[in-house]
């Protein structure tokens, strides 16, 4: 074999070195997920993700530190956001309620059959104080800032002059306090407790509980 063509069979082998490990490791963070979601952090062992993802422990260890850097993986890969982004920039209206309104409805749907997220979310604040929800806030602010651009140049005249980024956090706010509640009140005792909830949830963060509130100002001095 000369230079040229053992230079070729490397690159090769690299390759598919490399795509195997990538596979192996989306099998590691889907077993992961499955386990963190059905029995939590603390229940779930390095020793019960590798038999889960059908990889001998040491095989693990090849691709992560340890269960918190497994964790951390797991978190970002099927983190709501991948799902809330791409609806919030493909949201539509002509004023603000209705893209308000069309915003809340597409995330709706998109996580509609992703009941998990919110026991990863649960796992992140109670287990790890937040701390790779701080890491992720910092990299999507730009996308961020942008969602909220799209809502300032549709009713700039009617936006209340409130920080771009407290416009992001009362509007997840809304969603998650609404997910939220509506697992709490899964099987209420009154249907007045899920009759037309969303739209009450909406209309109370457009427009407040008080009547006239029109010309409420807000002190934030």
């Amino acid at each position: 074999m000369n230079v040229r063509s053992f230079c070729h069979y490397e690159k090769i082998m690299s390759e598919a070195n490399f795509h195997r490990g990538e596979h192996t490791r989306t099998k590691i963070i889907r077993a992961a997920h499955d386990l963190f979601v059905k029995q939590g952090y603390h229940g779930t062992s390095m020793r019960q993700i590798a038999s889960q993802a059908d990889i001998a422990l040491g095989g693990l260890y090849n691709h992560f530190e340890g269960k918190e850097d497994v964790f951390r993986a797991v978190f970002l890969e099927y983190h709501p956001y991948h799902e809330v982004v791409p609806a919030l920039l493909a949201a539509k209206g002509e004023t603000v309620e209705q893209f308000v309104r069309n915003g809340v409805n597409r995330i709706y749907e998109a996580l509609d059959d992703r009941p998990d997220f919110l026991n990863l979310m649960f796992i992140e604040i109670v287990e790890f104080n937040s701390v790779h929800t701080n890491e992720l806030a910092r990299e999507l602010t730009p996308v961020q800032l942008k969602i909220v651009e799209r809502v300032r140049e549709i009713n700039l005249d009617k936006l209340r002059p409130i920080p771009p980024l407290m416009l992001v956090r009362t509007f997840l706010g809304l969603f998650f306090a609404y997910k939220l509640t509506e697992i709490i009140f899964a099987q209420p005792a009154l249907p007045e407790f899920s009759e037309n909830d969303l739209d009450y949830f909406i209309n109370i963060y457009l427009h407040g509980i008080l009547k006239g509130n029109d010309k409420l100002q807000m002190d934030v001095g």
